[in-house]
């Protein structure tokens, strides 16, 4: 994985608004993502003030243009131009708890000025469709851009065969295995803790072929009941492996005193 710091210069930068936090009494602290410059940590002084220009521009969800000023660990934000709000996005309650989801994926699971163009392009355009979708299709997309970010992340389930018995088709329901790092047919459980989140044999199949081909996910036919089967699996299996809920929204990745003048 490449990692590029952002040195000390004026530039325009295309970011992706993952999420804020407030600080003291007019600041904020912005968790961005870049394409060329992978996460990045920025303090925006002064934005909660009233005369504020920047304030709107800062909303999570947001696609904006950024001039970051400082250096690594002391980012500060010079200016912002919004270039697409996502106003659909985020007044659809399913669409926007989807992108939130994606909006954490990054953060969870990459180190900042750790570069991905390919998530970045991912979330981007997932944010830009999703009201559009259909609620199965929407789960879909979800799916294969967190797919794609386990893969680009190191962290890829083996869905090749059974982590047990070695099996590669599966005759009955499996479970994913975040501890094995792959799935496991029934007949190799110690335990059937889980089992609500099983995937059948044609489920697998489908999951196999979005981790393949995440571009043409949106080309797989589920239910909406079977998409989200898929869905919630991926999602446990993630966050059995990070730790930490997708769910949730992030712990504040700034501190005060870092950033106290």
């Amino acid at each position: 994985m490449r990692y590029t710091t952002l040195m000390m210069r004026r530039e325009k930068i295309h970011a992706l608004i993952l999420a804020r936090k407030n600080s003291g009494e007019a600041d904020r602290f912005l968790t961005l993502f870049t394409r060329d410059y992978g996460l990045l940590r920025v303090v925006a002084k002064g934005v909660r003030k009233i005369p504020s220009r920047r304030g709107g521009h800062l909303e999570p969800l947001t696609h904006a243009l950024v001039i970051i000023s400082g250096g690594p660990g002391h980012y500060f934000l010079a200016a912002v131009e919004t270039q697409h709000e996502h106003l659909t996005l985020r007044r659809d309650t399913v669409a926007r708890a989807h992108a939130q989801t994606l909006a954490h994926l990054p953060i969870y699971l990459f180190e900042e000025a750790e570069v991905n163009a390919t998530l970045f392009d991912a979330v981007h355009h997932a944010w830009q469709i999703l009201p559009d979708l259909e609620i199965a299709k929407q789960q879909t997309l979800v799916t294969a851009v967190t797919l794609h970010a386990l893969r680009c992340a190191g962290l890829m389930p083996d869905l090749a065969a059974c982590q047990a018995c070695g099996v590669q088709q599966p005759t009955d329901a499996v479970i994913m295995d975040a501890r094995g790092g792959g799935w496991r047919c029934l007949p190799c459980l110690t335990s059937l803790s889980g089992t609500r989140l099983s995937l059948s044999p044609r489920l697998l199949k489908a999951v196999r072929f979005i981790a393949r081909y995440p571009e043409r996910a949106l080309q797989v036919r589920l239910a909406a009941e079977e998409s989200q089967q898929i869905g919630a699996t991926i999602q446990e299996y993630v966050e059995h492996t990070i730790g930490k809920s997708l769910l949730s929204p992030p712990a504040p990745l700034l501190t005060p005193l870092l950033y106290a003048q």
